[in-house]
């Protein structure tokens, strides 16, 4: 699950909500991670950043409009 993670932190740092792909696409790949059992504290954490970074990006882009 780390390298799911990790690919998840990389892209977004990298292209943020303005990827290809679109801000719905990650949140929705974020939420499916997020979904996984067995998740340790630190995993939630992580993806927790990542929800709230999509999440920022969204204001940012909104306010650019």
């Amino acid at each position: 699950m780390d390298a799911a993670i990790r690919h998840l932190e990389r892209v977004l740092s990298a292209e943020g909500a303005n990827s290809l792909f679109g801000q719905t696409y990650w949140r929705t790949r974020v939420q499916q991670v997020s979904a996984t059992r067995g998740l340790q504290r630190e995993q939630r954490a992580r993806l927790e950043r990542l929800m709230k970074l999509l999440a920022d990006a969204c204001c940012v882009q909104a306010c650019e409009r």
